[in-house]
């Protein structure tokens, strides 16, 4: 049937390392099919459809909470009670095993934003029995909640799909999440230097001091800031809290322009009162 989702059998199935988050914790039930089906009195476990050594056929369903999500052609993304397969009423599934799966590292509400995620990707008219299963749902939730999917279980329909020259939706979404990841952290990265910058920043003087001058920063980004300084402070100290301020402007690399009237500061020893910014001013970033 469209259902049919394919795997590995038994004897070949690996334990997987349980992720060690602070979350829900994580199963996978996995089915095998009826093989009492037809007369045919195999047990679930033998799982020798394919009769190919060391393939099978499962099904698989992720547990969190009390409930098990799972994708099905037609249905899409659904959830129900564990260990009670999609399609099991129709005679085509039986129970075969849980796997745990150990703790994911994201919190319910985090958890839902994945599942919201995945709808959008996994609709019913969607499904592909060898490059887009229930077994590639699960494995790819299995990616966004922080756990290892049992590579057992759906490497006969991969392996199916590569002798097909189908490109592995699964292995697709995981470079997709992996380039996310690491713009993520670059992104990070990018804020703690931007605190670690604004820690060697003068104190900013407090309102009502003498000589304030409130300075408005425009950056080649579209970034605004607003500083107070003194009168006696200096252009240089201006282009530290520009550097201190974004990340995409180099420190030496760049001035401060003035539209009115037209002037440019570049000179870092020039004090703001020398330069002629005094009460308030609107500076442009003109990166060189």
């Amino acid at each position: 049937t469209k259902e049919a989702n394919m795997g590995s059998e038994s004897s070949s199935e690996a334990p997987v390392a349980k992720g060690g988050g602070n979350g829900p914790a994580i199963k996978l039930n996995v089915y095998s099919p009826n093989q009492n089906k037809g007369g045919d009195t195999r047990t679930a476990g033998t799982n020798t459809v394919s009769q190919v050594p060391g393939m099978g056929i499962y099904h698989s369903g992720v547990e969190i909470d009390g409930r098990e999500y799972t994708f099905g052609g037609g249905g899409g993304i659904v959830d129900h009670i564990p260990k009670a397969a999609y399609g099991q009423k129709n005679g085509n599934w039986i129970y075969y095993k849980t796997v745990d799966l150990g703790k994911t590292r994201l919190n319910h509400s985090q958890i839902k934003t994945a599942l919201n995620e995945l709808r959008g990707k996994f609709h019913g008219s969607t499904y592909d029995l060898t490059a887009k299963n229930c077994n590639h749902f699960c494995e790819l939730f299995c990616i966004k909640l922080g756990v290892q999917y049992p590579s057992w279980v759906n490497r006969a329909a991969k392996m199916a799909n590569t002798m097909q020259g189908k490109q592995d939706f699964v292995e697709k979404e995981r470079m997709i999440i992996a380039k996310e990841e690491q713009k993520k952290k670059e992104r990070k990265a990018r804020e703690h230097e931007l605190k670690q910058r604004q820690t060697k920043l003068k104190p900013e003087p407090k309102e009502g001091s003498k000589g304030i001058v409130l300075i408005q920063i425009n950056c080649p980004s579209g970034k605004k800031a607003r500083r107070r300084f003194l009168e006696t402070d200096t252009i240089g100290d201006i282009m530290e809290f520009v550097y201190a301020y974004d990340s995409a402007v180099k420190r030496k690399g760049f001035k401060l322009v003035q539209t009115m009237p037209r002037m440019t500061f570049g000179n870092h020893s020039t004090t703001l009162a020398a330069a002629g910014l005094k009460g308030r001013a609107n500076l442009f970033v003109r990166q060189m």
